[in-house]
């Protein structure tokens, strides 16, 4: 049977035992460095370091430069550490380049014994509970093994970057129903723009929270006929949880139609290629599909990367338009019949 367990003192000993099979080798998923192996050696700093671990899970832990909150899990196989596992519930532009939400590793003894494949499937619904959907995961190229493992978690390959495959998954995580309040991610608060904040938008004001280029006339035509309080259909700022600042704003093309919703979004150069967009869109979609919604969104032919975007979180383009702009991609998730005419 295999269990991901918190790590524990109570299995030091395997732990270690674990470590010695690994060698020289890198143990990802494991917050280990093998420097640390002779200060780790001590009962009372392997202590002190398990219980960090577990801390690193709290969201209002200082952590070092570059580490994320995570949920760090043992492999555990009757009762004997096997390998490790960390599901990080947010991601640095290095972790989207390479390192993902989840890093794992099973000891040369226990693979190809099914270890890895059971214990990515239980780290998906952690991070299922933790709100987290899709989840990115990685492995090197030439990794046929993990490469197999992901796709059979319901991998998608986005592409290759250096040498690195870059996986998305989906986890299924639960969402509510679409309100007039906030919608809380893992990097950011979608919160309602108030009709104040939309007449400052379109006068040019600056505000300190704005991140430098917030709004982008994008921003500003999705307020541009704003009139009253904001509700569950109203354009909501991007507000990035790491420094505070709105850097782009998400919203809907106004109420559903026959159950059909359109939303729009985008963020400002600086806040992109971080994952953030994914993130966010992957909230508000959930959050109207909760509400029974189709939710679909339309792009210009070039705007690859919004492809990108979109095609990761499921959706499948399904007509394509003429607009005042030019061509556009009518994209969506779930069933359209009765709205637009599939291509």
């Amino acid at each position: 049977m295999i269990e991901l367990v918190r790590p524990t003192t109570d299995l030091s000993d395997s732990w270690w035992a674990m470590v010695d099979e690994f060698g020289d080798e890198t143990i990802h998923g494991s917050s280990y460095r093998p420097s640390d192996r002779d200060a780790l050696r001590g009962p009372e700093v392997f202590e002190e370091w398990v219980d960090w671990l577990g801390r690193m899970e709290r969201p209002d832990e200082a952590l070092p430069e570059g580490r994320v909150p995570s949920s760090n899990r043992w492999i555990v196989r009757d009762g004997r550490v096997v390998g490790t596992i960390a599901v990080r519930h947010a991601l640095t532009p290095s972790l989207v380049a390479e390192g993902g939400h989840i890093g794992y590793a099973v000891s040369p003894g226990a693979r190809r014994q099914g270890v890895a494949r059971e214990a990515l499937r239980l780290a998906l619904a952690l991070a299922a509970v933790r709100g987290i959907d899709p989840v990115l995961v990685t492995c090197d190229v030439d990794n046929v093994g993990s490469a197999r493992t992901i796709a059979s978690a319901g991998g998608v390959v986005e592409d290759e970057r250096d040498g690195v495959l870059r996986h998305w998954v989906r986890t299924g995580a639960p969402a509510r129903p679409i309100g007039a309040g906030p919608i809380e991610t893992r990097a950011a608060r979608l919160v309602p723009i108030t009709p104040e904040e939309a007449a400052a938008m379109r006068a040019g004001v600056r505000r300190a929270d704005w991140a430098e280029g917030y709004p982008r006339e994008d921003d500003l035509d999705a307020v541009a006929t704003m009139t009253s309080g904001p509700d569950a259909w109203s354009p909501r700022h991007v507000v990035r949880r790491s420094d505070g600042l709105a850097v782009g704003s998400i919203g809907c093309f106004g109420p559903p139609e026959d159950g059909v919703v359109e939303v729009g979004y985008g963020l400002v150069e600086s806040a992109l290629g971080g994952g953030l967009m994914t993130d966010v869109l992957s909230a508000m979609v959930r959050s109207l599909e909760a509400s029974g919604l189709t939710v679909v969104a339309h792009t210009e032919p070039e705007n690859v990367p919004s492809h990108r975007v979109l095609a990761r979180l499921g959706f499948r383009r399904v007509a394509e338009a003429e607009a005042d702009s030019g061509a556009e991609w009518l994209w969506a998730r779930g069933s359209v019949r009765g709205a637009v005419s599939e291509t």
